[in-house]
């Protein structure tokens, strides 16, 4: 089995690309925590943890599901960050969390498009396709190195340079105050559907965040349809990013409204 977390869908896309391949079913960090589902028996399967990297390291829900969860009988066990060109320490951090309870077997990481537009502008829609074209390749390499059993550290982007002050820069920014919506908004609710950890509604038909602080996945701003959700000024004239494969569908969401309508909406985005 491989427990995933996906924000605009680069760490699913790669987590789904393993799970067909390695004959394993997806594990949703965000909704196990949200349904307090812990407990899980691989049964001699392999078993992977798929995530993003934030901050040099792990999103916050994937640290509070990695802090309950047991896992018996497990096979290989290995976990894979996704990122846009420095993994951090987060593979480190789930060993650590994960403690005695589960020893990883290996380590991997992917370079995949940023979707973090509140630090920088996300790569071109031809960028993109290159770099996601790149990662699928990758991906299938390390799904022969976990069919080969093999071990160790296999990161090429890992590195502890600047992680602890990220991660305190990441307790900041996690204020979801830090969010505004504009005129442009539609009140179409894609933003209340798509929100990992359902902390969106959608008040007096406009989108308001429900606790204090967020995993920051940046799902809801950029998969907005017409860019109306900001973090501050800087994100106005930032294009937006999620991976060409990724819809809400992708997570067993059935909003009110098709598919074809949701493409229907696009305005601006990369894809």
């Amino acid at each position: 089995m491989i427990f995933v977390f996906s924000g605009t869908g680069n760490s699913y896309h790669v987590a789904k690309r393993m799970a067909e391949a390695l004959e394993v079913d997806l594990v949703e960090m965000s909704a196990a925590v949200r349904f307090k589902r812990f407990f899980y028996n691989a049964d001699g399967e392999d078993v992977g943890f798929v995530f993003p990297v934030y901050f040099l390291g792990l999103p916050s829900v994937v640290e509070e599901f990695l802090e309950k969860v047991e896992v018996r009988k497990p096979g290989h066990v290995f976990c894979v960050s996704t990122c846009a060109g420095d993994s951090g320490m987060a593979c480190e951090q789930v060993q650590r969390i994960l403690g005695r309870r589960l020893a990883v077997d290996s380590m991997y990481d992917v370079m995949m498009p940023d979707n973090a537009v509140f630090y920088e502008d996300v790569p071109d829609k031809e960028t993109a396709e290159r770099m996601n074209a790149a990662a699928d390749s990758a991906v299938d390499g390390i799904v022969g190195s976990i069919k080969a059993r093999e071990k160790g550290d296999r990161r090429s982007m890992a590195s502890s340079e600047g992680y602890d002050e990220a991660r305190e820069q990441y307790l900041e920014f996690r204020d979801t105050e830090r969010f505004t919506i504009d005129d442009n908004c539609i009140e179409c609710r894609i933003c209340e559907h798509v929100c990992p950890e359902q902390i969106i509604r959608v008040y007096h038909r406009k989108p308001v965040w429900d606790e204090l602080q967020c995993s920051m996945c940046m799902s809801c701003i950029n998969m907005c349809p017409k860019k109306a959700i900001q973090i501050g000024d800087v994100t106005r004239d930032r294009g937006r990013y999620f991976h060409p494969t990724y819809y809400m569908w992708s997570l067993g969401v059935n909003p009110p409204y098709k598919r074809e309508d949701f493409k229907k909406y696009d305005s601006g985005l990369r894809y």
